[in-house]
């Protein structure tokens, strides 16, 4: 019944998530660049758009759906699930986008696909449950994680290039990657100081903070991102990273189970590669050759 729970949570969440992502790029077309210069002007009119702010509800809706899943169930399962939710999305990017898929985006996605099944199947192999997370390895992500998301954020507005968005796309997966792991650790942190502090103490929760902070800036980044790049290249390098990183973190920091068989085991490494190797295909499609030349289809 836990697992049927969580199965349920994460496939409700991920298509909210995901279709939301698709109506914010949209909406994003139509939209003034996001940039330092004009940015009051800017914000202006993103807020005044309803079709945009509905796009923000259905995503936090999907988020805190998804959230809740974390509470039942393992990083390691969950992740695989949401991913899969950007199947829906490539279809609308496709289909009513009008965006067109080159070669080597078909690769990267191909790959990236075809890593999310191995890793799916790989899970039917997987015998145990998870123990208590691992303060330092913890600890260790969470700082390595900030850091390599920062350091994608600089290079990307520094440097900018043909590769800008896909940069924004990789530091945004990551920071999506750890909020995860944030939440996994919120949720039992919460109902700790609830039990033994009140209800007051819940909001001073270090967890939630950091969580709040970076649903803002993935907020911002995604958007930019979106703006900058073809969502058929920048939305499967955020889920790839996205969903990749707690399902490793899960493993060595969490306790997670692995499967126990040598073809299981085998299957979950090539899952790994397939993922992380397309998320670098996808990287290497230099955007600035070509045009968005996206054609907006009428939204019946």
């Amino acid at each position: 019944m836990k697992m049927f729970l969580t199965v349920v949570l994460s496939l409700l969440g991920t298509v909210l998530v995901n279709y939301s992502l698709y109506m914010q790029k949209r909406e994003l077309n139509s939209l003034p660049r996001l940039e330092l210069k004009g940015m009051l002007r800017t914000l202006k009119a993103f807020v005044s758009n309803v079709s945009w702010l509905e796009a923000q509800g259905l995503m936090f809706l999907g988020t805190f759906i998804h959230s809740l899943a974390l509470i039942f169930g393992p990083l390691s399962v969950i992740a695989p699930i949401h991913t899969s939710g950007v199947v829906l999305l490539e279809v609308l990017a496709i289909v009513k986008l009008g965006e067109r898929a080159g070669l080597l985006d078909w690769i990267g996605i191909g790959s990236t696909f075809l890593g999310l099944i191995f890793l799916g199947i790989s899970l039917a192999g997987t015998v145990g449950s998870e123990s208590a997370h691992n303060t330092f390895f913890t600890g260790f992500f969470i700082v390595l994680l900030y850091a390599t998301a920062g350091a994608c954020f600089v290079n990307a507005f520094l440097k900018k290039g043909a590769r800008e968005s896909v940069l924004i796309a990789i530091g945004t997966g990551v920071l999506l990657g750890l909020n995860d792991i944030l939440e996994k650790l919120f949720w039992p942190d919460a109902a700790n100081r609830l039990w033994n502090d009140g209800f007051g103490r819940v909001f001073l929760s270090p967890y939630l903070w950091m969580i709040i902070a970076i649903a803002i800036v993935t907020l911002f980044m995604n958007q930019v991102a979106l703006q900058r790049g073809k969502a058929i290249v920048v939305i499967p390098v955020v889920n790839s990273l996205a969903n990749l990183i707690p399902i490793l973190v899960g493993l060595m920091a969490f306790g997670e189970p692995f499967p126990s068989s040598t073809g299981m085991i085998f299957l979950r490494l090539l899952s790994i590669v397939l993922i992380v190797g397309g998320a670098v295909v996808l990287s290497l499609k230099k955007e600035g050759d070509a045009a968005q030349a996206a054609v907006i289809a009428t939204d019946s």
